[in-house]
């Protein structure tokens, strides 16, 4: 937007002071890093489902990209297949050619490094430095192809680069973005500043103000508007519009069928270390892409993600064959069918730290979930015995729900509003000046991390905000 030349205020709800840490990286490998804990919410969230669930947060100039792993596979064909073959309730109103062109926008600012070659799976994205898995993996990808899977190095931010950057990842959104925008002097960006709610004039049909509270003093201010775009996450971008309520929307902004907060969804997480009869390289990070959808259940699939890392690399020098090893693991990424059951709404019952309702968290993992981890556990493991790699496993654990700190779905994208919040722009259905720019968007969560995909409808959505300011149609 300030490339546009359009005056932006961000309302930042950490205070700058937060914004500190650092990260040394030497060819794409993390060799030094400084960050804060992740932190968990708990004073004023109420878990009425799985009373295990975890909600992590950090209220910090780059939010959760203090903690990233920069992981960023582009959603493909596929996926947005898996979804309309689930039914119209989860069918999505963009598709992959809807999203590519803003894949290609993003991806040049984040410096990937990852394969040039196309999977069904997992589109090849725009990358800097173009990796392979070497000889190594080449019986294992051969016997995976046959099985109409793909095995490739993941596509990882930085993924070749050797850098310092003063944040506690390699990719920081306020480090690596929102600074560098401030120079063009359309960006103010006030610390410190919690979002209450959006004031809607139901005479203009539209959002003329942000009510603002100082997170210092106390103090609330309104700061007027043209339109905004909402991106604080999945859980606390349903709680600022839930508590926008007017005549109007008395069950908050723009939700007129009650689906605002509802479809949560998240990304259940399983942890497998495997040991193996020689030992296999792990840089780059080997990823096993989801089975074919021919070969599973709508929504229900897993891909692999190998661990990598310094430590491991020190371990594969004092084990004498310098990067391999003979222990394996992988975080298994799988999904679940959105339901309506599954939700964030406000608790009256108790207040937050900014003077508003507390939060209600309702989710289970349904019972196909950790079913879908299990066995693309036993499908790795398949195809190493296969090589003759005769795999053990060492480890095998499942994370809780939110383990893997990726909710969506909570101001979903629909054509209809009776399924969703937001139209195929990303605008709220009923408030034509509201953009929702975070992954609480998405219709359904494939099995893969979900910050490109996020990124790309938020370019994509803005762009269309802009173009219709400029027109005056808006």
């Amino acid at each position: 937007m300030t490339k546009a030349g359009v005056n932006v205020t961000l309302l930042e709800a950490g205070v700058l002071e937060r914004a500190s840490g650092l990260t040394v990286r030497i060819g794409g490998l993390t060799v030094a890093r400084i960050h804060r804990p992740l932190g968990t919410r708990t004073n004023d969230v109420r878990m009425t489902g799985d009373p295990a669930s975890i909600l992590y947060e950090d209220v910090a100039p780059g939010g959760l990209t203090n903690h990233w792993s920069c992981a960023v596979p582009r959603f493909s064909h596929d996926d947005f297949r898996d979804a309309r073959r689930a039914g119209e309730e989860h069918t999505w109103p963009v598709d992959y050619d809807d999203l590519a062109p803003w894949y290609d926008w993003v991806e040049p600012y984040l410096k990937i490094a990852g394969t040039t070659i196309d999977y069904p799976e997992l589109p090849a994205g725009k990358v800097t430095r173009v990796t392979s898995l070497g000889p190594a993996w080449s019986e294992i990808a051969e016997a995976a192809r046959r099985d109409g899977q793909a095995l490739l190095p993941v596509p990882y931010v930085y993924g070749a680069e050797t850098t310092l950057t003063r944040s506690g990842t390699v990719f920081n959104s306020y480090v690596r973005m929102i600074k560098p925008a401030m120079r063009s002097g359309h960006l103010t960006v006030r610390h410190g500043a919690q979002v209450l709610q959006l004031e809607w004039s139901g005479a203009r049909k539209r959002v003329e103000a942000v009510l603002v509270r100082d997170a210092q003093t106390g103090t609330i201010d309104r700061v007027p508007c043209r339109a905004v775009v909402v991106a604080a996450g999945t859980v606390n971008t349903a709680k600022i519009l839930l508590q926008s309520t007017s005549s109007d929307f008395p069950q908050g902004l723009g939700n007129t069928h009650g689906v605002l907060g509802r479809y949560l969804h998240d990304h259940p997480i399983g942890k497998v270390e495997f040991e193996l009869a020689s030992p296999m390289p792990f840089q780059p990070a080997a990823c096993f892409t989801r089975q074919a959808l021919a070969k599973t259940t709508p929504l229900y699939a897993a891909a692999c993600l190998q661990w990598s890392g310094v430590n491991m690399l020190w371990r594969s020098i004092t084990k004498g064959h310098p990067g391999r090893l003979t222990h394996c693991g992988f975080n298994v990424f799988g999904t679940m069918a959105p339901a309506l059951a599954n939700f964030v709404a406000l608790d009256t019952t108790r207040t937050s730290s900014d003077g508003m309702p507390g939060l209600i968290l309702n989710m289970h993992h349904p019972p196909e979930a950790a079913t879908t981890l299990v066995a693309a556990r036993d499908n790795v493991a398949s195809l190493f015995d296969r090589a003759k790699l005769r795999p053990q496993i060492r480890e095998w654990f499942i994370d809780p729900v939110g383990g893997a700190v990726h909710f969506a779905g909570s101001c979903r994208m629909h054509a209809s509003p009776k399924f969703g919040m937001l139209d195929k722009w990303s605008r709220l259905h009923a408030v034509p000046n509201v953009v929702v720019a975070d992954s609480s968007a998405f219709t359904t969560g494939p099995e893969k991390n979900p910050v490109l995909t996020a990124m790309a409808l938020a370019a994509r959505g803005t762009q269309r905000l802009v173009d219709d300011m400029k027109s005056g149609t808006l």
